[in-house]
C-alpha cells in the first residue's frame, strides 16, 4: 500500500490568514455593491462572490501544509469571516431589490438567534447556505454567465474536496446537527 504523502509548505498558515482576511474586504466590497442599488453590478457581485469562495478553498488547502500545529487568531475565526461574506451576499440582495429589507432583517434576526441559542458551528455554515442560494438563484436568472460560473466552481470544488468531503466535512456537519436535536429535546 502507497502511503499518501503531503507536501508540507514552510509559512503556509501566514498566506491562508491572508487569504481568510482577504474574504473580510470582499464581504464589504459585496455589500458596497449593493449600496450602488443597481442591479447592473450583479456580474461584480457574482465574481466577487466566486473569488471569496476560491479563497475559502485555498485557505484551509494552505493551513493544512503548514508543518506547524498552531493556530492563529485569524485562523480560528475562520467560520466568522465566512458568515461576514454571506452577509455581505444577503445584503447585496437586499440593497439591490432582490429581497425586502424585513425579508433581509428578518433572517438575520433568526439565523442570528439560533446560533447564539445552540452556539453551534454547524449552524453557522448551515445558515450561509440561503443568502449564498440566493445570489445563485439572482445570477442565473439576471447574469447568466456569471450564475454558471457560479455552479461551474461550486461542482470543481465538489469534485477536488471528494475525498476529504464524505470522510470529514459531511459527517462532522450532520454529527453537529444532530448533537443540536439532542440539545433540544433536553430543554424541552
Amino acid at each position: 500500500m502507497g502511503s499518501s504523502r503531503v507536501i508540507t509548505i514552510r509559512g503556509a498558515k501566514i498566506l491562508a490568514d491572508i487569504l481568510t482576511a482577504s474574504r473580510c474586504f470582499l464581504a464589504f466590497v459585496l455589500f458596497r455593491l449593493g449600496l450602488q442599488r443597481d442591479k447592473h453590478t450583479l456580474p461584480a457581485a457574482m465574481t466577487v462572490l466566486i473569488l471569496a469562495w476560491i479563497t475559502d478553498l485555498l485557505d484551509g488547502a494552505l493551513a493544512r501544509r503548514d508543518p506547524h500545529p498552531r493556530h492563529t487568531l485569524v485562523g480560528d475565526h475562520d467560520l466568522t469571516v465566512d458568515v461576514a461574506v454571506s452577509l455581505g451576499a444577503l445584503g447585496y440582495l437586499v440593497l439591490s431589490d432582490y429581497l425586502t429589507l424585513v425579508s433581509g432583517l428578518t433572517y438575520v434576526a433568526l439565523a442570528s438567534l439560533l446560533i447564539w441559542y445552540y452556539r453551534s458551528p454547524a449552524l453557522a455554515m448551515a445558515a450561509q447556505a440561503p443568502p449564498y442560494g440566493g445570489m445563485l438563484w439572482v445570477g442565473l436568472h439576471d447574469a447568466p454567465l456569471y450564475g454558471w460560473l457560479a455552479v461551474v466552481w461550486i461542482c470543481l470544488v465538489v469534485i477536488l474536496t471528494w475525498p476529504r468531503f464524505p470522510r470529514e466535512v459531511l459527517p462532522n456537519f450532520l454529527r453537529s446537527m444532530r448533537n443540536l436535536s439532542a440539545h433540544r429535546r433536553r430543554y424541552l
